[in-house]
């Protein structure tokens, strides 16, 4: 790639029209399905202070397009506004690939206002993507092992497989699904958020003040769960009138798998009444977490119901550990150039999980 070649650019408005066309290939839905996702996550993200991408545009023409998702974590103390920055949909159209174009779209990000956003965080790396992260100096975190229900059943397995290979996955309306819509004794079943008693939940818990977690406050439940890509089930858990805790599962394409991508409660005990309440109901033939989203108490629980580490399902015939077979969570200080000393913040070193309060709903493509 020469410096004439292409020219990297911050997206602009007028970029948007000609992005869509490139992001056809990643997103596969409708023209106004795309254009719906593209204004819901990069246009009105209230923790973004403007639309978050970079464009390589070739003879004026976008040919590439790099998203970056806002999220905003707390510290309990001194820093309550910590901005992480998310790198995922990234795309180039066919005859612009192998140019450099990714790395050098993500280079270009790095001029983002680091006061503002301190922290690139990836959790959705792939075996391709991998290498170019680690060119632009993103550090493992974590991995992101997928528990399973019964997940040391290799029928399971073989379930989970034909269940995700793609001629399965039909878009299919969740009322044609399995889940049972309505409240069902102290548990109520729902399509929709209850955005005022999810933070109310959130707020009354407390949090250790060591530990960064996802600020999830009103206006974070009402713009998070309207994703037009994707469906969700909502289970809350009451006692008389108050909401005492809630699950919410993300359903997939043809309404068979469900994956456990936030939860809440006011005690360590909701969280589990409910997921209980979701394996007695048989609402998906398979139910999984990734596990960088546990807690300790949700850990005993997911235990106690046989969940357990899997390969992905194109790797269930190879050999290795869940280790070799899964993919880091890569975190890196969004300066251009950077210290050790970039990684702490009020003594807290985030390259350490333990300084982390993830949950699946962190990511970009949840």
């Amino acid at each position: 790639m020469t410096d004439t070649e292409y020219e990297i650019a911050h997206f602009r408005p007028e970029h948007e029209a000609q992005v869509l066309e490139v992001l056809t290939e990643l997103w596969p839905q409708g023209d106004a399905t795309r254009a719906e996702l593209f204004r819901w996550k990069y246009l009105e993200n209230p923790h973004a202070d403007g639309p978050l991408g970079i464009v390589a545009l070739h003879n004026g023409r976008v040919v590439g397009f790099r998203g970056y998702f806002a999220d905003r974590f707390v510290l309990d103390g001194p820093s309550d506004n910590i901005g992480v920055l998310h790198p995922g949909d990234t795309c180039v159209v066919p005859d612009h690939r192998n140019k450099g174009l990714s790395v050098a779209m993500g280079k270009l990000a790095m001029q983002y206002d680091t006061r503002r956003y301190q922290l690139f965080m990836n959790m959705t790396c792939s075996r391709n993507s991998l290498p170019g992260y680690l060119q632009l100096g993103f550090e493992p975190l974590t991995r992101r092992a997928r528990l399973l229900r019964h997940g040391q059943n290799p029928l399971r397995w073989l379930l989970q497989a034909w269940l995700e290979r793609p001629r399965a996955q039909i878009a299919r309306p969740l009322s044609e699904s399995r889940i049972e819509f309505g409240r069902h004794g102290h548990i109520l079943v729902t399509d929709s958020p209850l955005p005022a008693e999810m933070a109310a939940i959130i707020e009354a818990r407390g949090h250790a003040t060591a530990v960064l977690r996802l600020h999830q406050d009103q206006g974070f439940f009402e713009w998070r769960y309207r994703n037009p890509a994707r469906k969700y089930a909502f289970y809350f858990l009451s006692e008389g009138a108050a909401v005492r805790g809630y699950v919410v599962v993300g359903v997939s394409a043809n309404n068979h798998g469900g994956e456990i991508l936030d939860y809440g409660g006011r005690d360590d005990r909701a969280a589990g009444e409910i997921l209980r309440f979701i394996d007695r109901s048989r609402h998906f033939m398979a139910l999984s977490v990734f596990s960088y989203g546990v807690d300790e108490d949700l850990r005993k629980v997911l235990t106690d119901l046989r969940f357990a580490a899997v390969h992905s399902w194109p790797t269930l015939l190879q050999r290795g550990s869940v280790e070799e077979l899964t993919f880091p969570i890569l975190i890196r200080p969004t300066a251009r150039s950077f210290a050790e000393s970039d990684f702490i913040i009020d003594g807290v070193d985030l390259r350490k999980i333990e300084s982390w309060q993830l949950k699946p709903i962190c990511s970009d493509a949840a």
